[in-house]
């Protein structure tokens, strides 16, 4: 049945019930935030009262003051200003926001610029730059979520006489680019505190900073709402897994509100598809189901990109790049199913020793990632995946909770050309030759290493009874949540599963009830053996959960979403 739920029946009969009730909110929501930390009422109040009014400064960042000089004399020169942003889901929103800032605060000679992830990569590149000064005449580069690195192509810059401001939020090295300002809160000598700012969030302060300085110097013509911006904000920090603490909470809480009612017609519309038009946006509305469609453009090297959806202000283009985006995403999909397909058959000759390893000209470059997820999850290992590209395989890997893909990747850095990204998902590229040799560096590895101990399975146990509309009430003003405020994972025992159907024929839909008869909907999606589970109906489970809303009909729902169960029998 899995691992996910390790107590014994006996241990689960503790009574989820017990607490000082010493607060003025609900039992379940008291025991939910001690498990993030908040010991007291009036921690937990703070948390929650953090206001618009409460965001720092953006001159409190290091060379902000130098960047808005930068800008303003730009702008009053009226040089040309190239923003140059990453390609992803930062950088896109990212380049949207500053953009759409810059021209509203009267700036009228902006272009932006992404590199193609398939043929450039990532970063600031050194010929881009020379093309865009002596061919375009760009005068000023402005990054978004990328440059802090890029030493060479910011040189290069420098000694055509072109500036740069960078704005960024990854952590520099010890050498920087000669920049005329480094907006950057991972700056060593920083002091802002800003440090869980996502790229796009280091571009909104630049745009609250510059909008400020140029009201006082009488600059502006027109004055415009920076909240406007915040669709963009919520998106970039949501998908970025950056911490939802402090600015970045509450700035996506606004975001989320302006996102609903946001002008952009090509949002308007793949959200009107998506069917979130209407309805209150919740954080997983935008991780789930807004994002990865979004994302698929840059998947599939489609001919729309991302930033269209983002700038478009024509109707019938916007139309036409709405239904680009959402076939992009089905030749995803359909790709993505091929290549599970065949891995699923790589997979029936093999039995994983500690980690999984394959490469194949059938991979696709724009799935590794989701197809090293999809293999984690089913076996429970590392898993690293790679696309052969001529003489090279690039790849992507994930890793199960306790296990560090960057150690792995160390002990084998001697076959590797380039390795980077976090302990649970990292990518990596070697010369085809190499294949071999990273194998067994990473057999070497495993075989010998120790798995920290995994995170507790749940937060904590509750009651049937106790998911009802006052603790839904609570569950939408706790929003949003994400890395650094995660959803609670809930324990549940004792329940009957008085109905169950199959959906889509690898998820099951199931109401379940209590002996006092309080029932709930729950969802259980890419259900293992799934004839077995069937037969669950009528059974008395134990599962674990994380709650949810279904918004149907006009109608919004609690419900749960299954992520274990077991029968009690």
């Amino acid at each position: 049945m899995g691992g996910f739920i390790q107590e014994t029946l006996d241990q689960s009969s503790v009574d989820h019930k017990k607490s000082d009730i010493d607060w003025p909110v609900p039992s379940l929501i008291q025991r939910w935030m001690k498990t993030r930390g908040f010991m007291s009422f009036e921690e937990f109040d703070q948390f929650i009262s953090f206001r618009l009014k409460d965001i720092k400064n953006p001159m409190c960042l290091k060379d902000m003051d130098l960047a808005v000089d930068r800008l303003i004399d730009a702008f009053n020169q009226q040089q040309k200003i190239c923003i140059y942003a990453d390609y992803d889901m930062d950088g896109t929103p990212g380049l949207a926001l500053v953009q759409t800032g810059l021209e509203a605060l009267g700036f009228n000679n902006c272009i932006g610029f992404q590199p193609d992830r398939f043929k450039d990569g990532y970063g600031v590149h050194s010929e881009i730059v020379k093309n865009f000064i002596l061919d375009q005449g760009v005068e000023l580069f402005l990054t978004v979520d990328v440059g802090i690195t890029d030493v060479k192509a910011v040189d290069e810059a420098y000694l055509l006489g072109v500036d740069f401001i960078i704005t960024d939020h990854h952590q520099p090295k010890d050498q920087l680019p000669k920049a005329v300002a480094i907006v950057n809160p991972n700056q060593k000598d920083c002091s802002s505190g800003l440090t869980y700012l996502c790229g796009t969030g280091v571009g909104f302060y630049l745009i609250l900073a510059l909008r400020k300085k140029m009201t006082e110097l009488n600059l502006l013509k027109k004055d415009f709402d920076p909240k406007i911006l915040l669709d963009c904000f919520a998106i970039a920090t949501l998908t970025d897994m950056v911490p939802l603490v402090n600015e970045n909470r509450t700035l996506v809480q606004h975001g989320l509100l302006q996102l609903a009612k946001t002008q952009r017609v090509g949002l308007q519309l793949l959200m009107e598809k998506l069917n979130l038009r209407g309805k209150r946006l919740s954080s997983s509305d935008v991780a789930i189901q807004l994002a990865p469609k979004l994302n698929a453009l840059g998947r599939m090297n489609s001919s729309v990109k991302a930033l269209d959806l983002f700038l478009e202000r024509d109707l019938n283009q916007a139309v036409q790049k709405v239904e680009q985006t959402l076939l992009a995403q089905k030749q995803r999909g359909d790709i993505q199913k091929e290549g599970d397909f065949a891995l699923d058959q790589y997979l029936e000759t093999i039995k994983p020793k500690g980690f999984i390893f394959h490469w194949s000209e059938s991979y696709y470059k724009g799935v590794l990632g989701l197809l090293a997820t999809r293999v984690t999850k089913l076996h429970n290992v590392p898993s690293f995946i790679g696309s052969v590209m001529g003489d090279k395989i690039v790849g992507s890997a994930r890793a199960p909770e306790g296990f560090s893909l960057l150690a792995a990747f160390e002990s084998a850095k001697d076959c590797l050309t380039h390795f980077g990204g976090h302990h649970q998902a990292a990518g990596f590229e070697l010369p085809l030759n190499n294949a071999p040799l990273l194998a067994q560096s990473l057999d070497d590895f495993f075989k010998t290493y120790t798995r920290t101990e995994p995170v507790p399975s749940y937060d904590l146990v509750a009651g049937l009874e106790e998911l009802n509309s006052e603790f839904k009430s609570w569950f939408i003003k706790l929003e949003p949540y994400g890395v650094g405020f995660a959803l609670p994972i809930l324990r549940l025992d004792h329940l009957f599963v008085s109905s169950l159907r199959v959906l889509k024929e690898k998820h099951l839909k199931l109401v379940l009830k209590d002996i006092h008869g309080h029932k709930i909907d729950a969802l259980w999606f890419f259900v293992d053996e799934i004839d077995e589970k069937k037969q669950l109906n009528s059974k008395r489970v134990s599962i674990v959960a994380e709650p949810s809303l279904n918004f149907y009909m006009g109608q919004e729902t609690l419900q749960l979403l299954i992520k274990d169960l077991k029968p009690e029998y």
